[in-house]
């Protein structure tokens, strides 16, 4: 049984008004704690409040695989016993919001104890970016691992294909190389106005994340230097 100071990092929305339908489609294990949802008290949607994503412990205790987003007061609190950890791992962690920032998600820019390092699964790094409001995706690999898990058109498929006006492609349509998406309803949506709520008031238009939410096929040319 999963402890309560954890929740889905989708739940930590819910005193917004973004509202994700097929919530329980996203991974149980990109986590946030109590304490880094807990901002303010407040009779009103805290869209406002939001708070950003710069610290994340990831384990991966027999093969199973997660990541914790926390809070800077609890990484203050914990971080004697995280350096003496054999099971855990703390990593810096920003997401890519410019072409020229560096990617970070692979969780490797800062992260104690030092070794051994872990790889984290690309899956859970796909929502953990989502989830931050990332715009860049490290690299095009990435960017097709997030068509697959949100069953978006993609480079990587024909043209032959029935596809709705944002990009996802319904079960029905659905090819054999986005198989493994299991939503029924497209997730932009929502992802639009998540990222709405990151950026707070901000374009991004023009960046990976800004064309994919609108529908845009990028190429291996939108991730030339």
């Amino acid at each position: 049984m999963r402890s309560s100071a954890f929740i889905q990092a989708l739940s930590n929305l819910d005193n917004t008004n973004v509202a994700f339908p097929e919530r329980n489609k996203w991974a149980p294990n990109v986590l946030v704690t109590q304490d880094f949802a807990r901002t303010v008290s407040t009779v009103h949607k805290a869209d406002e409040y939001l708070r950003p994503v710069n610290w994340v412990v990831s384990s991966d205790i027999e093969h199973s695989p997660v990541l914790v987003v926390m809070s800077p007061d609890e990484v203050n609190t914990l971080l004697p016993n995280i350096r003496k950890s054999n099971a855990v791992h703390l990593s810096l962690y920003t997401p890519r919001t410019t072409k020229t920032m560096q990617a970070c998600d692979d969780l490797q820019l800062y992260s104690v104890p030092s070794t051994p390092h872990l790889t984290p699964s690309e899956l859970l790094i796909c929502q953990l970016d989502l989830f931050a409001g990332q715009l860049y995706f490290s690299h095009y690999e990435m960017y097709l691992r997030t068509c697959n898990f949100l069953g978006l058109n993609g480079p990587d498929l024909g043209e032959d294909l029935v596809v709705d006006s944002d990009g996802f492609i319904r079960k029905e349509n659905r090819p054999a190389a986005r198989a493994s998406c299991s939503f029924k309803q497209s997730q932009l949506l929502p992802l639009k106005e998540l990222f709405g709520l990151r950026r707070k008031g901000m374009g991004y238009l023009p960046s990976h994340l800004g064309k994919m939410l609108n529908g845009r096929i990028l190429t291996e040319e939108d991730f030339l230097d």
